[in-house]
């Protein structure tokens, strides 16, 4: 094997949907993230290496990796006659609902753009890792990836259409079960209706509404307060215990918001102060093994370093 260039990135990992914005909303979180470094090797194959928190979970198959998908799809798109080895370091647990999977496909779609000059625009890169996000969940979807890469906030569109606007400042916290899933993603996205009521909709049209509001105004209280889900919470909150304690415990320790962490397990709420939240979320998980991370949005998206 011959190496022949490497590029090195950090992409930080996310919180989708935040209550209302399901399969639309992401922000980017500070200090959480994977580093990928990618080097171009001249046998026609994609390598994986995975090192850091929860790596033994994690596929290093390509055609199932997020990674390794984005990377099958330039070598198909652009008819390259070489490979790619790329090492994963993970900051952020898999299948947890923090944007995981996304990270790696964010950082590697910033690393093969930069490594082979392709010149993709920021829409054309959120459209790249989506790919390697519907690889791992088995539908494309840009809300964890395009918060990955654009940093801040997000709103989604069809086409990978992105609106971004920085986010508000405001603590977080995320409380993440040491329980496992099989195709946590999948499993999430089995449990939801076909169809809903229309005083649902209508109540998150609303909240959704306030929450755009709240990220132009930087109104960190409304954006807390918009976090409200009458849709997607209820049927996911049976796959995590004591979700409706912790909610609870919460907000009654003076969060703004509280709600699932994308597809979950993981439980996120925002509001100060975070170490009384974040106390008050871990008692009521009561004999659930767990780990808590205190943070904050991120406007930086992913970067060559």
């Amino acid at each position: 094997m011959v190496n022949i260039k490497q590029v090195k990135v950090y992409s930080p990992g996310s919180i989708a949907n935040l209550g209302p914005g399901f399969d639309v909303f992401g922000i980017a979180l500070d200090s959480l993230g994977d580093f990928v470094y990618l080097t171009e090797i001249h046998e026609p194959v994609v390598e994986i290496d995975i090192k850091g928190i929860g790596a033994e979970n994690i596929p290093n198959k390509p055609e199932i990796n997020s990674s390794g998908a984005v990377l099958l799809k330039v070598m198909r798109d652009y008819d390259l006659q070489n490979g790619f080895s790329v090492e994963i370091r993970k900051g952020l647990p898999s299948s947890a609902g923090v944007g995981s999977s996304g990270a790696s496909a964010a950082a590697t779609a910033i690393a093969v753009n930069e490594l082979m000059e392709l010149g993709l625009s920021l829409k054309q890169l959120v459209k790249l890792a989506s790919y390697g996000e519907g690889a791992v969940a088995g539908h494309p979807h840009a809300d964890n990836v395009a918060a990955s890469i654009m940093g801040g906030f997000v709103m989604v569109g069809e086409g990978c259409d992105v609106i971004r606007m920085d986010a508000p400042g405001i603590g977080i916290v995320v409380l993440v079960p040491e329980i496992h899933i099989p195709n946590k993603t999948r499993t999430a996205r089995e449990l939801l209706p076909e169809n809903v009521k229309l005083s649902d909709a209508v109540k998150n049209i609303g909240h959704a509404t306030r929450m755009t509001a709240a990220v132009a105004l930087h109104d960190p209280v409304l954006f807390g307060k918009s976090i409200c889900d009458s849709l997607i919470e209820p049927h996911r909150a049976a796959m995590i215990p004591h979700f409706w304690e912790v909610k609870e415990a919460a907000l009654r320790a003076g969060a703004y918001g509280c709600s699932i962490s994308g597809g979950g397990p993981s439980i996120f709420a925002v509001g100060e102060p975070v170490g009384e939240i974040a106390k008050a979320m871990m008692n009521a998980f009561k004999d659930v093994p767990s780990k808590i991370y205190h943070t904050q949005p991120t406007n930086r998206g992913a970067m060559v370093i």
